[in-house]
Formats: structure tokens, C-alpha cells, sequence
């Protein structure tokens, strides 16, 4: 528990870096599969929603190093530290990322141009979300190094960018189609289920990690119960977003256009909430991570 406190703000990093990059690319799907230049660009203009998260999570991590001097040190190791490749891999997904959106306030971009530009982003975020999932894949740490702890990061980020770029496509008033929706919910659904079974493997495996004086098991006595609120977040999440996302007007009367303005605002106010829960739920998986720190000589 020590442990995760002193690394709250990794906690934060690898909790909300991940899903700001896949809001990201959830939305960045959306302009690829519209012909509507209008309407790419309304979206286009909207993924400073998931950039914002995936910089606070890159921020948050950067109070990690102690001083921004030791920021140099971190370019010295590209190729052969962990943290190096982490690092430049998200200052490039950032970059691309960043420029896209400056220049979507052009009117003159080409849809080639767009999607060409958009596969690299996503190509760059791929590898940014890969580098952080191995990062703690070392062999002095027993309980980091396991197979499950890569795949409960990618599916973290699976079932909460989604809801994030869901809620940034409505903020854009661009609102996915009925068929996109459905499948952005299902995927959401998938990984957090994928992501209970990933979790409880990874619980199955703590008793046989021992050392002379600790046990892996002893480290996170409460881990079913954060299992099971992960599930009943991600579950209440998906619910949310879900109904966040029905095309009807809530409450209409006489003047169509107060109640279509209540209906957007109810609709906002559910994707986001969705998107919070699902964040939070994903912290406490991460945290639970972190909690789970033991060297081989302790």
C-alpha cells in the first residue's frame, strides 16, 4: 500500500495516459470512416478532449523524476531503458497528435491528407500504450514480471478510451452512428470482462511468489474486492454511455429547441460520468499494481 501511495502519480500516468490515447484513436477512427469534410473537421477540433488527458497523464508521470534537470537523462537511454522508449514513444504520439489538431482548423485539408496522418498517430499510440505496458516487466520484481500485468494495462485502456471518445464525439455534436456506438460499448464490454479474468489469473498466481520474509498475496489482501468493483464501475460505465448515447429528445414541450439543448446536456452529463467511472475504475486496478511492488530481496 506504501508502495502505490509514493507512486501515485505513475498510478495516474499509466491509469489515464493509456485511455486519452485510445479516446483518442476512437475519435480519430470516426474522421477516417466519414466522407464529410464538415464533418471531420467538427471532430477534429474536439481531440484536444482525449490530447488534454494523455498530456496530464504525461505530466503527472514527469513529477516522478524529482527535478526537471533529470528530464536529460532520460533521453540518454533511448534504445535500452524501459522509461526512455516510454518516454519518446509518447512525445511522438503527443506530436503527431498536437500538430493534427492545429492544423484541422484549416479548411483546406485534403481526406487523404487526414487519414494518412491519422494512421501514423495511431501507429505512434499503439507503440506509446505498448512501451507502457512492459515498462514494469522486470526480473527482480517477481510480481510485476508476470504475463498478466501487460495485458490488465491494454485492457484498461480498452475498456476506458472508448467511453472517452464517445464522450468527445457527442461534446463535438458529432455523434457516432447507432452501429459505431454499439461497437464502441461491446469493445468497452469486452476488455473489462477480459480485464476481470486477467485479474483474477493474477490473483490465482500471488500465493506462489514468496520471499524469506513477504508474500505476494499478503501485499493485497483486498484485490477480489477491488476485482469486483472494477467489474460493477466498468458494468455501471458501459450502462451510462449506453444510455448517454440514445438518440431522443428527453423531455420535450413546447419550445423543441430548450428540449433539445436539456436532451444534449443529459447526454453529456451521462457519457462523462460514464467516462469518470470507467477511469476510476482502471485506477484502482492500477493501484492495486503498485501496491504489489516486491523485489526478489525483500
Amino acid at each position: 500500500m506504501e508502495t502505490a501511495l509514493n507512486e501515485i502519480t505513475l498510478v495516474l500516468f499509466t491509469t489515464i495516459a493509456p485511455a486519452g490515447v485510445m479516446g483518442y484513436l476512437t475519435m480519430a477512427l470516426a474522421i477516417v470512416l466519414t466522407r464529410d469534410d464538415e464533418r471531420a473537421g467538427a471532430i477534429s477540433r474536439y481531440l484536444v478532449v482525449p490530447l488534454v488527458l494523455a498530456i496530464s497523464g504525461l505530466i503527472a508521470s514527469a513529477t516522478h523524476l524529482g527535478t526537471p534537470a533529470n528530464a536529460l537523462y532520460v533521453i540518454t537511454g533511448i534504445g535500452r531503458s524501459p522509461l526512455s522508449n516510454e518516454v519518446v514513444a509518447a512525445v511522438a504520439f503527443l506530436a503527431l497528435g498536437g500538430v493534427y489538431w492545429i492544423l484541422s482548423f484549416r479548411d483546406d485539408l485534403r481526406r487523404s491528407f487526414r487519414v494518412a496522418w491519422l494512421v501514423a498517430t495511431a501507429v505512434a499510440g499503439f507503440v506509446f500504450v505498448g512501451y507502457i505496458a512492459v515498462a514494469y516487466s522486470v526480473p527482480s520484481v517477481p510480481t510485476w514480471n508476470l504475463p498478466t500485468a501487460p495485458l490488465t494495462l491494454w485492457l484498461n485502456a480498452l475498456s476506458s478510451g472508448p467511453l472517452v471518445g464517445l464522450f468527445g464525439l457527442l461534446l463535438a455534436r458529432q455523434e457516432p452512428s447507432g452501429r459505431m456506438t454499439a461497437a464502441l460499448l461491446a469493445l468497452a464490454a469486452l476488455a473489462a470482462a477480459g480485464n476481470a479474468v486477467v485479474l483474477g489469473m493474477q490473483w490465482q498466481e500471488l500465493p506462489g511468489i514468496v520471499t524469506t520474509t513477504t508474500r505476494a498475496v499478503d501485499l493485497v489482501p483486498a484485490m477480489p474486492l477491488v476485482i469486483g468493483a472494477y467489474v460493477a464501475c466498468e458494468a455501471i460505465a458501459i450502462a451510462l454511455g449506453g444510455a448517454g448515447a440514445l438518440r431522443r429528445a428527453i423531455g420535450a414541450g413546447d419550445d423543441p429547441f430548450a428540449a433539445a439543448q436539456r436532451a444534449r446536456m443529459v447526454r453529456l452529463a451521462l457519457t462523462a460520468t460514464s467516462a469518470m467511472l470507467a477511469l476510476a475504475a482502471c485506477f484502482a486496478v492500477r493501484f492495486t499494481f503498485y501496491a504489489l511492488h516486491m523485489t526478489l530481496g525483500v
